[in-house]
């Protein structure tokens, strides 16, 4: 247990949160204010009211947001310099979380709309050297978008004194620079493959999708087995232990057959959820008892890591820790759960890797959040405590509401990316979008699509468009070991609305026909 009593020694009893901000040398509350010429402010006011800010170490720091006189105050625990990010509608891509440049405090109000197109240009700007030095050939309309873009930012700094048409400027140079943004991953994307591809005919990485239910129930999997090269089986807690101590085996074995006889590679998991409707009813007659807890936990996963031991080589083990309320348990509490359960399933299969999942891995949640690490802190600490663990799953489920994260483009996932896998460790990487906003009766009722997000109402087209993308750019990144669709189909019980391959008539929808033909030609 010595390593599960380091990843304690994180959270000491006596360190509060006024203590962090005394330890840090902070004196006081900060302060940071924006003029807000939005001709709409006050529909705004909901998203607004979303907003984050990060320091150096990138993480989300709690903040409070209040509106008043055409002004927007950000009040923090602290005065240090920081990007602001929120919500912000961009003409063509909906309203997806945009950030500013690094920011300080200061008596006069920033203007928001200009200090977004100035943070997207800046980030933008500096990917496109970067790449560019690493021999990226940037097409002619990328150059032509972008100056298209600078122009119009310069005429929003310009014009302080005519607030509408500073306000206009700096709207069109966020449409430009999110334009000339899908230029530059669309090409980086193209480049990075056919790079890849001159040097192996076939790449490596696991093209996926999760199991649900029997084999034998699930017509969809006919067409399934020459799309993908991997599949993920799993079955919640709820339905694996639906009685304490008495286990269900029959759908678990029936999907690690069909998986073997098909010669699919194969990863088992989350073994343990921490979503409430995963959770067996009977686990809620311990609620806030974090002894007993971690004892079921226990013997959770030694019972399936031990029953599939030298049949399922990778364990997504625990889905979701620290991240939201689970059982009344802390945060500390869920941590050491975590911990403990990656030294069980080692235990149960040396031979076997295990990862853990983070779901929202942005980590927009810690703005209104008591929780003091965030996913990508959370990550790095198990990693440091020399757990064994061997790679991250990041679900990644834009445009719905939590569990799902807010929207973001293609280059924001792209840094997201190239920031987890500073980490060091492989990344598998799920993900899920919705073909439809209309009410899914067989999705969870406390999750829904956010279609005031996307750019127009969610259809199969807009499925395949953002997929195919977000797949692509994953693959493309050699440290993505896999990729997996969260959801195979609509027509059964699932998390997120509309977000199957499958409609729930189990006709498969466009992506399918996608994901098989670039897995044809890509992938081994």
């Amino acid at each position: 247990m010595e390593n599960v009593t380091s990843v304690r020694r994180l959270f000491p009893e006596s360190l509060k949160a006024n203590d962090l901000v005394e330890a840090q040398g902070e004196s006081g509350m900060g302060v940071l204010k924006f003029q807000l010429t939005s001709p709409d402010l006050a529909s705004r006011a909901p998203e607004l009211r979303k907003a984050f800010i990060t320091g150096l170490d990138r993480t989300p720091n709690h903040l409070r947001v209040e509106l008043r006189n055409g002004l927007m105050f950000c009040h923090r625990e602290h005065n240090e310099s920081g990007r602001l990010f929120v919500p912000w509608a961009v003409e063509g891509h909906g309203t997806p979380i945009i950030g500013t440049a690094t920011l300080i405090e200061r008596p006069e109000p920033y203007n928001l709309a200009v200090e977004l197109a100035r943070g997207k240009l800046n980030e933008v700007r500096n990917q496109l050297a970067d790449w560019r030095q690493m021999g990226l050939r940037a097409p002619a309309e990328l150059d032509r978008v972008m100056s298209e873009a600078q122009r119009a930012f310069v005429k929003a700094a310009t014009s302080a004194d005519d607030a509408e048409a500073s306000y206009t400027a700096a709207q069109a140079s966020l449409a430009g620079v999110s334009k000339a943004a899908d230029l530059l991953m669309d090409a980086y994307t193209g480049q990075v493959l056919q790079t890849r591809l001159s040097a192996a005919p076939k790449l490596p990485t696991l093209l996926g999708c999760g199991l649900a239910g029997e084999p034998k129930h699930s017509p969809w999997l006919v067409e399934m087995v020459g799309t993908l090269n991997l599949v993920q089986v799993g079955v919640p807690w709820k339905a694996l232990e639906p009685t304490e101590g008495q286990y269900r085996w029959d759908e678990l074995d029936a999907q690690v057959v069909w998986a073997r006889r098909h010669k699919l590679q194969v990863q088992g998991g989350p073994v343990l959820e921490l979503r409430p409707n995963a959770l067996p009813d009977w686990i809620w007659l311990w609620e806030g008892d974090f002894e007993t807890i971690l004892g079921l936990v226990e013997d959770l996963v030694r019972n399936v890591v031990t029953r599939y031991r030298g049949k399922v080589p990778t364990w997504h083990l625990v889905h979701r820790p620290a991240s939201s309320d689970f059982l009344g348990l802390s945060e500390e509490e869920q941590i050491r759960i975590t911990a403990r359960a990656l030294q069980i399933a080692r235990q149960a299969d040396p031979g076997a890797q295990v990862t853990i999942g983070l779901d929202r891995p942005w980590g927009e949640w810690m703005g209104q959040s008591a929780f003091q690490l965030g996913p990508l802190h959370l990550a790095d600490y198990l990693v440091r405590a020399d757990l064994g663990l061997a790679g991250l799953f990041l679900e990644i489920a834009p445009g719905y509401s939590p569990p799902g994260s807010h929207i973001r483009d293609l280059f924001d996932f792209s840094k997201l990316l190239d920031l987890y896998s500073l980490l060091n460790l492989p990344l598998h990487v799920g993900l899920v979008f919705p073909s439809d906003a209309c009410p899914d009766p067989k999705a969870d009722p406390t999750v829904r699509v956010e279609p005031a997000q996307w750019p127009g109402p969610p259809e199969d087209a807009t499925q395949i468009h953002w997929g195919a993308k977000w797949i692509a750019l994953a693959v493309a990144k050699p440290f993505v070991r896999s990729v997996t669709w969260i959801q195979p189909t609509d027509a059964i019980p699932h998390l997120y609305p509309h977000g199957g391959l499958f409609r729930g008539d189990n006709t498969a929808k466009p992506l399918v026909h996608w994901l098989k033909s670039f897995r044809r030609e890509l992938l081994a």
